[in-house]
């Protein structure tokens, strides 16, 4: 990986609902790549005769997406995907108790290793203190970075649960989150006093490395599996020294992604302008919807980060200094600025269900509506493979609408509402990656001519 020039300045379901089938079952299912789920005993209505599965004319959703532009996302190309997962998990009190450990260990230890370089007789003891700290925080970050590829391979493999990829993934990034509290601190010290040699731009990689294991989802999943907070649906696919999570909390579609393959060594200058610029070709959307953004990197570093608050949201990229490629990419979009994909519908007893579709992993939203007046109607829906065992993931509320997580393959939504039942078969679109379907390309993400915008 390039150094930034010296010039440069610093499907796993955690159902928030009752459920119909029990928490072993799976919705979308744990699947090999992106192949649908091998299907398990039929729960699901199949549709009767006489149900009409139509996809309805270009409306207003699907010129306003085209308007708009589609958000590009950092994505594992279809063929490299080894394993995707969406299943029902509950929050589990070991799991909490684990990471309320680790992380109260982590700042003990952090206060201590101040405390002995605050207290040293002499500043030669302080610098030899100081940088034995930062080391080991150093060695830390490679094994935290090993402990993440052993997890994502090993759950690739099937030697790992969706339940247990998840909780290792939180654990990483509760110890990551320590660490840095804990680089900051050392920082501080450094800075305070004269005579240590320690340079910024250590500190700064340090700090970008910590970044990259950390997420917006798996930290939410540490909080969802520790009962911190609510429970909620997640998305999770890998593919070689990769993973994709994804999440709906707080009115919000948030993504994260980690692309291993996309960090290679090199040599030659790489500034944050690079950086700006290798992200804005690769999320041209974004750049053009931008209203602000932000940059971190520092000579050394392998590194940099780009934040660009946009119209539909914030994306925050890393790009690697020897590619000059997104390796790593959050996404935070609230609901209300997504705009719906397009729309494909089933009608019967006098209900129409419409799914806006997505991507794998991407926000859906389903539609439910009375034939009769085209009123709103409020009834539980469940989702499941084809011919397969479904599970509730809500209900539609008073404006006939629920957002939730795509699986990764084709799928069937039905909704109930009394006696009345419709069932709806789904085929998610062509995800809009930024570097298309394979690792070597570059530039704009490249879609097939059937992919269908929606985002």
């Amino acid at each position: 990986m390039r150094a930034l020039a010296p010039a440069v300045a610093l499907l796993v379901v955690l159902s928030a609902v009752a459920v119909a089938v029990p928490a072993s079952s799976v919705a979308g299912s744990d699947t090999p790549g992106d192949a649908s789920a091998t299907p398990v005993p039929h729960s699901t209505p199949t549709p009767r005769p006489g149900s009409a599965v139509t996809p309805p004319t270009v409306g207003p959703a699907q010129v306003e997406t085209t308007a708009l532009g589609e958000v590009n996302v950092l994505a594992i190309p279809p063929g490299e995907a080894t394993r995707s997962s969406l299943q029902l998990e509950a929050a589990e009190l070991g799991s909490g108790l684990a990471f309320a450990s680790t992380t109260a260990e982590l700042r003990v230890s952090t206060g201590a290793a101040v405390e002995r370089i605050e207290s040293a007789e002499s500043t030669e003891r302080r610098q030899q203190l100081l940088l034995r700290e930062v080391s080991a925080v150093e060695r830390r970050v490679g094994s935290l970075r090993a402990s993440q590829r052993q997890a994502i391979d090993a759950y690739a493999r099937g030697d790992r649960t969706p339940r247990r990829l998840l909780y290792e993934l939180a654990a990483i990034d509760a110890e990551a989150r320590e660490l840095e509290d804990r680089r900051e601190r050392l920082q501080s010290v450094a800075e305070s006093a004269s005579g240590f040699s320690v340079s910024s731009s250590r500190f700064g990689n340090v700090e970008l490395e910590l970044n990259t294991l950390t997420g917006p989802v798996r930290g939410h999943a540490a909080a969802v599996l520790g009962g911190e907070v609510d429970s909620a649906r997640f998305f999770v696919r890998t593919g070689p020294g990769s993973v994709e999570l994804g999440v709906i909390r707080d009115g919000a579609y948030v993504r994260e992604v980690y692309r291993e393959p996309l960090r290679t060594d090199g040599d030659g200058e790489f500034t944050l302008a690079d950086a700006v610029n290798a992200t804005e070709v690769a999320y041209p959307t974004i750049a053009a919807q931008r209203l602000r953004d932000d940059t971190l990197g520092s000579p050394g570093s392998d590194s940099a980060r780009v934040t660009i608050e946009h119209e539909r949201g914030r994306l925050v990229a890393f790009v690697d200094s020897g590619s000059q490629r997104v390796f790593k990419e959050f996404q935070y979009r609230p609901i209300d600025q997504v705009t719906p994909g397009s729309p494909v519908s089933a009608t019967r007893d006098g209900l129409e269900l419409t799914a806006h579709r997505t991507y794998p992993g991407g926000p859906v939203r389903f539609q439910l509506n009375s034939t009769t007046d085209a009123a709103p109607v409020d009834a539980q829906l469940t989702v499941g493979p084809p011919n397969g065992r479904s599970s509730v993931i809500g209900r539609t509320g008073d404006d006939g609408s629920l957002w939730t997580i795509a699986p990764a393959g084709a799928y069937q939504v039905t909704a109930i509402d009394g006696s009345s039942v419709v069932v709806l078969s789904v085929d998610p679109t062509t995800t809009p990656a930024v570097y298309g379907d394979l690792n070597r390309s570059s530039g704009n993400g490249t879609r097939t001519a059937t992919a269908t915008p929606g985002g």
